[in-house]
């Protein structure tokens, strides 16, 4: 056994100039720090704007770094509105229930076409890939919502989007690299193939269903034109939808504000502390609060999730 201890200056001499300086992760450091700085200083401008006041930005410009005029006015609005409650309880209802008919949906017409005894399965799978890239048109789709009997209902916001075939990909690659001895030995063990998916696949496969859920959860979240046309009862309003109205109310304020007629006391009346500016800032921090919340969570399953249903088949 050798027990000499080798000299560190030679193992130093022995590697790459490149290396021995290092140069390669001070630039590397250098880049992360830009990158890190081109997502995050647009953000912290967001958040500034947002609880900076409306007054102040419009008649003294944007500030960058530090709110001139600290003021909470924009989120008393948000929060003031009487069908704000209403609208985020109908949010966070669409989000989780969307969720979950998504994912049940979209892997088990994955589950299905991840078996190569399943017949038609290429044309099946050739009618999702041109749906995805072609779709119907609004027309035709309010069309089929208004015929299937769901039109101003809660129902308009899940079944349209249960179903989505990108995702559907991701779960095929997911299966496809699962052993097929897995499935049958659970399957001549006694469970059938429905117990088997609920019972194996989906905790085998929990990385990616985290992925998926994290995608619809986004969607859902954000998504406000659906209830702009496929609802018209008040009590069906979600958050993206109602801060959009909010927005162009107050816009309409700030347009009949800069009045060239008003006279010097009615021009101080109506310099607010809440600008549209301010307004919109305020409504996407609110906005995205309630998803960086959820990511830390599913964060190790979201990029194990994609990395591995992105590589593996």
């Amino acid at each position: 056994m050798d027990t000499t201890v080798k000299n560190p200056k030679k193992i130093k001499n022995s590697l790459p100039k490149w290396e021995r300086n290092n140069w390669f992760d001070y630039i590397n450091i250098i880049l992360l720090a830009a990158f890190a700085a081109l997502i995050l200083i647009p953000f912290w401008h967001c958040i500034v704007l947002a609880f900076s006041d409306g007054g102040d930005v419009s008649w003294n410009g944007i500030t960058f770094f530090w709110p001139r005029i600290f003021s909470l006015d924009s989120f008393k609005k948000v929060f003031a509105d009487d069908e704000f409650l209403l609208a985020a309880r109908n949010s966070v209802i669409r989000t989780v229930c969307g969720c979950v008919m998504s994912s049940l949906v979209t892997s088990g017409f994955a589950f299905a076409l991840s078996h190569k005894e399943l017949k038609f399965r290429k044309i099946f799978t050739g009618m999702g890939l041109v749906c995805m890239y072609f779709s119907g048109g609004l027309i035709p789709t309010f069309l089929q919502i208004r015929e299937l009997g769901i039109y101003d209902t809660f129902w308009a916001y899940l079944i349209p989007m249960c179903f989505s075939m990108f995702n559907c990909m991701v779960f095929l690659t997911y299966f496809r690299g699962i052993p097929n001895d897995l499935e049958e030995s659970a399957v001549i063990g006694g469970p059938n193939e429905l117990i088997y998916y609920f019972r194996i696949l989906i905790p085998v496969a929990m990385p990616v269903f985290a992925c998926v859920a994290l995608f619809d959860a986004v969607s859902q979240w954000n998504a406000y034109f659906d209830c702009m046309i496929y609802t018209k009862n008040e009590n069906l309003v979600v958050l993206s939808y109602k801060f959009a109205k909010m927005l162009l109310a107050q816009q309409y304020l700030d347009t009949a504000a800069m009045d060239p007629n008003m006279s010097p006391e009615e021009l101080l009346m109506a310099r607010s502390s809440v600008s549209s500016l301010t307004l919109q800032m305020a409504n996407m921090v609110v906005t995205v609060v309630p998803i960086l919340c959820v990511y830390p969570f599913l964060q190790k399953y979201f990029v194990k999730g994609i990395m591995v249903g992105s590589l593996k088949g």
